[in-house]
C-alpha cells in the first residue's frame, strides 16, 4: 500500500522533476516556444503557465482515467492505496506535475490541487471529460481498422455518422494534446497538403499502406457504427469477427493455456492479416508452434486462419474484408443488364 501525502514542491519544481526531452514535448503541444537545451525549470515555467492561462487544456491532454485517479488521492490525503494497480494514471499526472510517487509513496502537489481543484469538480468538465473519452474511442477504433488516420479524413467520417458538430481544427488540436499520452503510434504532418496524420506502430511499413490507397483510390473508407470503434477501442483491436472465438479456444487447447498469452497469439494473427501478410506466410509461421506430427490440429489451424484472412479488416482495403471486397467485384461481374429475352422477344 502507498501512502497518499502532501508535497512540499511549487507546482513549477514539481514539472521541473520530469525528464527535459519530456517538458520540451510538452512545451511543444502547448505552443510555448522553447530553445534546444533549455534548462528543466525554465521549460517547467512556460508549461505552468500555458496550464495556468488555459486550464480547460489539462482536461484534454489527461485521459479520463487519470483524472479520475486524481480527484480520489486529492480526497484520500493521509490514506492508502495500491499504487501498482495506477501505474499508467502517476505516469500522466507526474508529466504534468499534479503529483510524483517516490518510495512507494503518492505526493500531492498542492499548489496544483488549489489551482485546479474546482475547474476539474465542476459538472461541466465532468460532461466534457466524457466527450473527450468518447472521442479518443471512436479515433482508437478507426485506428486498429484503417492502421493509419489521415485526421481530415476521420473528422469527415466523425461529422457525417457521429458529431454533426465537429470541425477539424477542433479535432486536430484534440489530437496534438491528447497524443502525449498516446503510446499506440507516430505523429506525422503530410508536408504537401498540411494534413495530421497519426499512424499506428502496429503498420509494418506506413508507405506501402498509402501506395495501396493512392492505387486503390476507387474503394471507399468503410464506414462502422460508433459502437463498433468503441468495442474495438476496448477490445485492443481484436473485433467479433467471425472465426475469432473459435481460434481463441483453439489456441488454449493445443498452444497455449495461459489466457492472456493466447490472447496475444491471436492479436499477432490479426494484426498479420492487416498488414497484408499472404495466407501461405501467416499458416505456416502459425503451424510451426504445433507439434510435427499434429497434423490433423495443423489443418485444423488452417482452415480457422483462413476463415479469418478474409473475414479481418486490411488496412490497405480502408478497413474493408477481403471478403467483402470479393463479393463487390462478383458482383460488378455478373450486373443484370436492363432488358433481357423476354423484351427482346416482345420487340420482334
Amino acid at each position: 500500500m502507498s501512502l497518499i501525502k502532501a508535497s512540499g514542491r511549487t507546482f513549477v519544481e514539481e514539472l521541473a522533476t520530469n525528464p527535459q526531452v519530456n517538458l520540451m514535448v510538452v512545451c511543444e503541444r502547448l505552443g510555448a516556444p522553447f530553445n534546444d537545451g533549455e534548462a528543466e525549470i525554465s521549460l517547467a515555467a512556460k508549461v505552468a503557465e500555458k496550464l495556468y492561462d488555459r486550464p480547460q487544456l489539462v482536461m484534454k491532454m489527461l485521459q479520463q482515467e487519470a483524472i479520475e485517479f486524481l480527484l480520489q488521492c486529492w480526497e484520500m490525503e493521509g490514506e492508502s492505496l495500491i499504487a501498482q494497480m495506477y501505474l499508467r494514471e502517476l505516469e500522466q499526472l507526474h508529466f504534468l506535475g499534479f503529483l510524483s510517487y517516490e518510495d512507494d509513496t503518492i505526493y500531492i502537489n498542492m499548489e496544483a490541487k488549489d489551482k485546479f481543484f474546482f475547474s476539474l469538480k465542476s459538472h461541466r468538465t465532468q460532461a466534457q471529460m466524457e466527450e473527450y473519452t468518447r472521442l479518443e474511442n471512436i479515433l482508437f477504433g478507426m485506428l486498429f481498422l484503417y492502421g493509419i488516420l489521415d485526421i481530415y479524413e476521420c473528422c469527415e467520417i466523425i461529422r457525417d455518422n457521429m458529431i454533426e458538430d465537429m470541425t477539424y481544427d477542433e479535432l486536430e488540436e484534440f489530437v496534438m494534446h491528447r497524443v502525449v499520452f498516446w503510446q499506440s503510434g507516430i505523429l506525422l504532418r503530410n508536408q504537401t497538403n498540411l494534413r495530421l496524420i497519426y499512424a499506428s506502430r502496429e503498420v509494418d511499413d506506413r508507405n506501402d499502406v498509402f501506395i495501396k490507397w493512392t492505387i486503390n483510390k476507387d474503394i471507399s473508407w468503410k464506414i462502422y457504427s460508433e459502437d463498433q470503434y468503441k468495442e474495438l477501442a476496448l477490445s485492443n483491436g481484436v473485433g467479433h469477427w467471425s472465426g475469432i472465438p473459435d481460434l481463441f479456444d483453439f489456441v488454449m487447447q493445443n498452444i497455449e493455456d495461459d489466457q492472456y498469452q493466447a490472447m496475444m497469439i491471436v492479436k499477432s494473427l490479426v494484426v498479420k492479416i492487416q498488414n497484408g501478410v499472404t495466407y501461405t506466410e501467416i499458416t505456416e509461421a502459425y503451424t510451426g508452434l504445433l507439434e510435427d506430427n499434429a497434423r490433423e490440429e495443423q489443418r485444423t489451424l488452417c482452415d480457422l486462419i483462413l476463415k479469418l484472412y478474409k473475414t479481418v479488416p486490411v488496412y490497405a482495403l480502408k478497413g474493408h474484408t477481403r471478403e467483402e471486397l470479393e463479393e463487390e467485384e462478383t458482383g460488378h461481374r455478373f450486373q443484370v443488364i436492363p432488358g433481357g429475352k423476354g423484351k427482346q422477344g416482345g420487340s420482334r
